[in-house]
């Protein structure tokens, strides 16, 4: 595990996947991570390369050839080269071996880079181009929060608020078959705000595209503490908890999303992919900020 402290925040971060295990307020002593219980989810925050979400039947076509690669890609599972370059930031690395190209191709680098500065957490995913060819790829975020942030809460206190007024169309998961439906409902009518309810996510998680926002903030009516959560060059934004709402609620900053629902195409042809040229990189973040 590795550690970043300041007089604020301390962090706990696990190089597999490269991973956020832990932010704990130096003041109030609060761990505002999820706990990790296995039963509903053992993760807490792992990146997500080099797709997002699931593939229609975990096959993708890269140039007419079949690969294979289970939900959310290999970095979730993958052991991340670390430099520690300070109490306050680490930078994690991931590059192809073996048996990641078997089931993507291309070379890549790619670095996740966590700073902590003052009540915020920062984590910048750059991807570097090191093949001889355009490389295609997806990325985000998958931190899970504790929701309530204190034992003593309920869930049923707590709302998420948008920066600004929104219009959104919410994509619809198609649970049964895996995949993104072409269907959407309108989750936003020029409004900012919704409760954390559990028949929002009987469907899986809230997907939305392009919000103007650059924050949204997880608040509670009972009091003041609140997890901020800006977003920097995502086009999609997922929010989603367990099967029983109450301990945790994910904010997940996309760069594209599941198959949609009978996709069979190339790769490259998958909704907000990224296409990379050579020797280019691709950078986005998402920072975590904690008022105790």
């Amino acid at each position: 595990m590795v550690n970043l402290k300041n007089d604020l925040l301390e962090v706990e971060l696990n190089p597999k996947g490269a991973e956020i295990i832990k932010i704990t307020g130096q003041k109030d002593h609060i761990n505002y991570m999820w706990r990790r219980d296995p039963s509903l989810w053992a993760n807490s925050a792992p990146i997500l390369f080099p797709i997002v979400g699931a593939l229609q039947n975990n096959e993708c076509r890269i140039d007419g050839k079949t690969y294979t690669m289970t939900q959310h890609g290999f970095s979730r599972h993958s052991i991340y080269e670390t430099n520690q370059i300070s109490d306050t930031c680490v930078e994690f690395s991931l590059v192809p071996n073996d048996d990641i190209l078997k089931q993507y191709p291309y070379l890549f680098h790619l670095k996740v880079v966590y700073t902590l500065n003052g009540n915020q957490l920062k984590c910048q995913c750059i991807v570097k181009n090191t093949d001889q060819r355009p490389i295609y790829f997806q990325i985000g975020g998958h931190p899970a929060f504790a929701c309530p942030f204190m034992e003593n809460e309920s869930s049923n206190d707590y709302y998420i608020e948008f920066e600004k007024n929104e219009v959104l169309q919410q994509k619809i998961i198609d649970v049964k078959q895996k995949g993104m439906s072409y269907e959407t409902q309108l989750l936003f009518d020029n409004e900012k705000r919704f409760f954390v309810r559990q028949a929002l996510f009987n469907n899986d998680a809230i997907v939305i595209k392009d919000m103007k926002s650059s924050y949204i903030t997880l608040k509670s009516l009972n009091h003041q503490k609140s997890l901020r959560f800006y977003v920097e060059n995502f086009n999609h934004l997922g929010i989603w908890t367990g099967k029983h709402v109450g301990g945790l609620l994910a904010i997940e900053p996309w760069v594209g999303h599941s198959d949609y629902v009978g996709f069979n195409g190339e790769f490259k042809e998958k909704e907000g992919v990224v296409s990379l040229s050579e020797n280019q990189e691709f950078s986005c973040q998402f920072i975590i900020e904690i008022q105790q």
